[in-house]
């Protein structure tokens, strides 16, 4: 370890040349992020399953955290936190559902971009879509994806930011680069899918570990590389079953929340170094931007990851990190940890305390003999840990394509409720609903309709599950049956979900009614959402459409008395429709123009 003076040295340097007003000493800015990234699945932590050079290279340029760790296991809220410095209570992204980071809050790129540097980010995933509002401060935001619409190979990301650096030739550059392997589905390229058929997240980590290559690569072809700061980091691990959790989202256990992290400081200073001390992704802003000669922001809970490192004696600090997911999607209990240099608290149903020196693999919980240890970890999270989140309602396409990417929703109608289940009494549940969500988004419409109807059989109150069932039947033409779910689905006292799910459910069923070949059934079944007020609006114009269509205009007009307000086109043209039917022209053609 090298001396503290020469670290202070270091520090010294580095922010005398940051401050530099020529811009030819001001340090190019790299942010590499490789989602899904355990820790402990990479060489330079000691793991020897995956061959990874590119990585090994930039580690030994750099400082090397041991116990680096995320504040949520989850992409859009550690990636906010990365891009802000913020907790996620302060910054506001909970979740990667519903959630945006507001324009009041300065990232690297706003307070990089004031100091004239050229902003690029190219994104590698949907869940970092720029209308989350990451793209704040960056000239170029590129989150378009090409054939896919949820996701692209890093290679491309990658070249995508060549790109805006090349164009952007002669000024102080911040490039963000964002790779989505080795994030589920593992489905690595060849070679790595041949070299790592039998383990494909490794195969996805070698897959991740070219595109960085090839990037690095790039920027010393340049000439930027040896005067930059490049921080490599992941903003989640993986579970990989290790408690159960085969994903990550819900468990803050050291596979999810431990995260790889270098800093290559300009000139490579303090290459070889690796530091024990706990640190966060909170760490990273106040880290770039002491080293751009950013002055220091007030308020930030992070620290400059240089002064860590170059700390005689790092204080005793204890990392937060949170999950919401739980019960913002699965209807379980959240979760909050604090982790310190030898032992990780987790805020649960029943609490759980680690010893993570002797017991890394976190199979021992202490907590039961309430050692002190405990109860000022617990004292300590109390003044930290704040649950309320509001999330906005998300579009039908955006939850699809989250869905299509393993993002599983199941019971968000439980976010308010008390005395939510433990998630560890319930995780086994996730794997047969990730098996279900898998299915349902390959139109795998059989085995979608087998292990649906199986799941309901003991859980018949979920109307998630449901809504996937009447989905698969409608597609496989079995229109009646579906319809037969639904009601079947909104009729319960019990059911699971929020009103963002209970009424385009409710739509869905009016749309397969009114086109039922049994109008008689369906307008009984019509009628019967009507006045239960789900939907309104949608089961009115439904119940119209099939009352017209039946020769019955003056019942049908009726129920669209109030439709001439409406903004909704398809019960403009019901109403129009039912207008002109009625003699009235000029009416309808009002209602339809």
């Amino acid at each position: 370890m090298k001396s503290r003076v020469a670290f202070l040295l270091l520090l010294a340097m580095t922010s005398a040349c940051a401050r530099r007003s020529d811009g030819r000493k001001t340090p190019t800015v790299v942010l590499i992020s490789v989602d899904t990234l355990r820790a402990d699945h990479l060489p330079a932590y000691g793991y020897g399953g995956v061959r990874t050079p590119a990585l090994d290279a930039l580690a030994r340029d750099s400082i090397l955290f041991e116990n680096a760790y995320c504040q949520a296991p989850l992409t859009l809220p550690s990636h906010a936190t990365l891009l802000t410095g913020l907790l996620p209570s302060q910054h506001g992204v909970r979740d990667n559902v519903g959630f945006r980071l507001a324009p009041t809050h300065a990232t690297l790129a706003t307070v990089l971009k004031a100091r004239a540097y050229a902003t690029g980010a190219a994104v590698s995933s949907f869940a970092l879509r720029r209308n989350r509002g990451l793209d704040a401060g960056f000239d170029l935001y590129d989150d378009q994806f090409g054939a896919s619409p949820d996701e692209r190979p890093g290679l491309e990301t990658a070249k995508r930011l060549e790109n805006f650096a090349d164009a952007n030739s002669g000024k102080p550059l911040f490039l963000f680069l964002h790779l989505y392997e080795p994030h589920t589905p593992y489905a690595p390229p060849e070679p790595f899918r041949t070299d790592y058929a039998s383990h494909p997240y490794d195969g996805e980590i070698a897959a991740a570990d070219a595109a960085v290559g090839g990037f690095l690569a790039y920027l010393k072809k340049r000439g930027l590389y040896d005067r930059a700061i490049v921080v490599f980091v992941s903003d989640h691990g993986e579970g990989l079953g290790d408690h159960g959790e085969d994903e990550h989202g819900v468990f803050l256990y050291r596979e999810t929340i431990r995260v790889p992290l270098f800093v290559k400081l300009p000139g490579s200073r303090g290459a070889g170094e690796r530091v024990r001390a706990p640190v966060g992704l909170i760490d990273v802003f106040p880290t770039i931007a002491e080293t751009a000669g950013v002055p220091a922001s007030p308020g930030l809970p992070g620290v400059s990851l240089a002064r860590v490192a170059g700390a005689a004696a790092p204080g005793t600090r204890r990392i937060y990190s949170e999950s919401l997911y739980p019960r913002l999607q699965l209807g379980w209990s959240d979760l909050a940890a604090l982790t310190d240099d030898r032992f990780s608290y987790i805020e649960a149903p029943r609490p759980e305390l680690y010893d993570v020196v002797a017991d890394p693999a976190e199979k021992s919980n202490l907590a039961g003999s309430l050692p002190p240890a405990l109860r000022s970890m617990r004292a300590e999270l109390m003044t930290l840990r704040n649950s309320a989140a509001s999330p906005e309602k998300s579009s039908a396409e955006e939850l699809e394509k989250l869905g299509s990417l393993g993002y599983i929703r199941v019971d968000p109608g439980s976010a308010g409720k008390r005395n939510l289940p433990n998630p560890k009494d319930r995780i086994a549940e996730l794997r047969q609903f990730k098996r279900l969500f898998d299915l349902f988004y390959a139109h795998r419409d059989d085995e979608t309709i087998t292990l649906a109807r199986e799941m309901l059989s003991t859980n018949p109150q979920i109307l998630s599950v449901s809504r996937m069932l009447a989905t698969s039947l409608e597609r496989k033409g079995r229109p009646a049956e579906a319809a037969a779910v639904l009601e079947s689905a909104l009729s319960r006292g019990d059911r699971t979900g929020s009103a963002e799910d209970v009424v385009p459910t409710a739509e869905e069923l009016a749309t397969l009614l009114s086109h039922l070949p049994d109008a008689a059934r369906a307008e009984a079944s019509l009628t019967k959402l009507m006045r239960a007020g789900i939907a309104g609006e949608p089961v009115r114009r439904e119940l119209a459409r099939l009352l017209h269509r039946r020769g019955r205009t003056a019942e049908a007009l009726a129920l669209l008395a109030n439709a001439g307000a409406s903004s909704d086109p398809a019960t403009l043209d019901v109403y129009g429709a039912v207008l002109a039917d009625s003699g009235r022209l000029d009416d309808a053609r009002r209602a339809l123009t």
